[in-house]
């Protein structure tokens, strides 16, 4: 089972964001940076792998992520520009049905 999902075109975009970077090796942890109201909110940073993680190499790039984020959320698509007409985002295989707090004045919730 794949646990990261990317198309062609948003690899070519998300591999130009690393070289941008100037990331030597291609080696990077998606991860959960914490809740919104919206839902769960993730980044990706450079890491080294540890026993907890599950590999997933696309081409050149090895995306290391926790066991407990896929247990959570099933595994992960990053869309790009193409897919959303936003720019590169993580999106979670099984999103939660609320937001990530029970009250919120800043949307209205």
């Amino acid at each position: 089972m794949s646990i990261v999902k990317i198309s062609d075109a948003t690899y070519k975009e998300f591999k130009d964001l690393l070289d941008e970077n100037e990331l030597e090796n291609y080696i990077i942890r998606l991860n959960l940076a914490g809740m919104a109201c919206s839902g769960p909110v993730f980044n990706i940073i450079k890491d080294d792998k540890n026993e907890n993680d599950e590999v997933e190499v696309i081409n050149e790039i090895t995306f290391l992520v926790g066991k407990e984020l896929i247990e959570s959320f099933g595994g992960f698509e990053i869309q790009g520009t193409e897919e959303n007409g936003r720019g590169l985002m993580i999106e979670p295989f099984n999103k939660p049905e609320s937001g990530g707090c029970s009250s919120c004045s800043s949307c209205g919730h």
